[in-house]
Order: structure tokens, then C-alpha cells, then sequence
């Protein structure tokens, strides 16, 4: 079996920026990807929860690409990150269809 390197991205981010961030990531090379509610956790203002109250919540995205696509992706996030909430975490995985990545 032959496994490739790509980069994986989990990028956190409240769900009104959720379009511009899928925007920037088809914008960088990336050919998919996954989102996933968050409703709850702990960071570095402490514990949330998400109450389903008038929250939109936050989200988790969660794409492998090749690395320059990751890497222009954490450019455009560093900016992003300025202004709006979120964390990203990058890691390689190793894939087994590495054209679909």
C-alpha cells in the first residue's frame, strides 16, 4: 500500500466566518473539506458551552491539502485571526488517494 504525505488543517472558527474561511480555502488549492458543530470546550478564556439560544456556535473545518495550500491558507489565517476568534492546528497525514487531496 502506498501512502502519501499531504498537510492537514483543523481550523476553529465562529460560524458567521465560516463562508469566507471555505472561500479561502478553495481559493488556496484545497479540493474538500469537512465542518462540524462545536457545542462545547474549554480555551484560553475558559470553558463554553453552547446553548442553542441565539448562538450560532462555532466550527470546525477540518481539510487535507498539499503543503504550499496549507501554507497559504495559515497566511490568510494569521491575518483573519486578527480580527476574529479561532485556533488552527496543521499535521501531516499520510492518504491513500493522494489525487483526491
Amino acid at each position: 500500500m502506498n501512502l502519501l504525505v499531504r498537510t492537514k488543517l483543523e481550523i476553529f472558527v465562529e460560524a458567521h466566518g465560516l463562508d469566507e474561511v471555505e472561500r479561502m480555502l478553495a481559493d488556496t488549492g484545497f479540493k474538500g473539506w469537512s465542518v462540524f458543530d462545536g457545542v462545547e470546550g474549554s480555551g484560553s478564556h475558559g470553558s463554553w458551552r453552547q446553548t442553542g439560544v441565539d448562538e450560532a456556535g462555532m466550527r470546525l473545518i477540518i481539510t487535507i491539502g498539499s503543503d504550499a495550500a496549507a501554507q497559504a491558507a495559515l497566511v490568510w489565517l494569521t491575518d483573519y485571526f486578527k480580527s476574529y476568534p479561532g485556533v488552527v492546528a496543521m499535521s501531516e497525514a499520510k492518504v491513500l488517494l493522494p489525487e483526491r487531496f
